[in-house]
């Protein structure tokens, strides 16, 4: 039951970590322009990168306040940044039990059409 679970989890991890690295790597912009970094906060785009530093580090429940914090930015949100931040809450509620959370936002990250998460909502339902 668990370990469909956990296996999506990780391999949901493994990508994510695998995108950090390749921006690590080739993003050669590490300017600390200050409009650039309050326009990272503006955006969300701070709260979902540090969401992702934290859920990399298995540190959940503080993934999940970034996350829940990118989405006071909804209406400056991209599409995909927008299921991208809800497939990551997913994630995070799913690794800390909380299921019921973690199926509200794979269920309208699949809606807007997310494999991802279509995939982790028939898994869950499969668990449980």
């Amino acid at each position: 039951m668990n370990k469909n679970l956990i296996a999506i989890v990780s391999i949901i991890a493994l990508v994510i970590v695998g995108w950090v690295f390749y921006n690590i790597l080739f993003n050669k912009s590490n300017s600390t322009d200050i409009s650039a970094i309050k326009d990272q906060v503006q955006s969300g785009q701070y709260d979902f990168d540090e969401g992702k530093r934290l859920m990399d580090s298995e540190k959940y429940a503080e993934a999940e306040k970034h996350f829940l914090a990118v989405l006071q930015h909804k209406d400056n949100l991209g599409k995909e940044s927008y299921i991208n931040t809800l497939v990551n809450l997913g994630v995070c509620c799913a690794q800390q039990q909380k299921l019921a959370d973690a199926e509200k936002y794979w269920k309208e990250a699949a809606d807007l059409g997310d494999e991802t998460a279509k995939n982790n909502l028939a898994l869950l339902h499969k668990a449980g």
